[in-house]
């Protein structure tokens, strides 16, 4: 969204400003959703494919290490047994989408 609003002026942010929308809903009876969503500039089809990938950054050098969105990832997928998604278009924005069981199962130690 930063880099978004770096292409305008005050006038045009003021009218069309920058937003983040987070939404939660429960999916089913085992399933809740968080969905987070900007109207930033959205992310390539190629990056998509690569954005939780340990060390891929999308930012210049020195602006980020790459693991945010991998330790994210692995954190929801194996931790709770959960999905998250990116879903983008380009010039419209980026959704993440995180889902969770309701109820984790623990496993009993033998």
């Amino acid at each position: 969204m930063e880099e978004n609003n770096t292409k305008y002026i005050y006038q045009e942010i003021n009218d069309n400003p920058s937003r983040i929308k987070i939404r939660t809903s429960v999916v089913n009876s085992t399933w809740v959703e968080v969905a987070i969503a900007d109207n930033g500039v959205g992310i390539s089809q190629e990056f998509q494919q690569r954005i939780f990938d340990p060390f891929f950054i999308t930012k210049p050098i020195g602006k980020g290490t790459g693991m945010g969105m991998s330790i994210s990832y692995q954190i929801i997928t194996e931790k709770h047994g959960g999905k998250l998604e990116c879903f983008s278009t380009a010039g419209e924005g980026t959704e993440f989408i995180i889902q969770i069981t309701l109820c984790l199962k623990v496993h009993e130690m033998v």
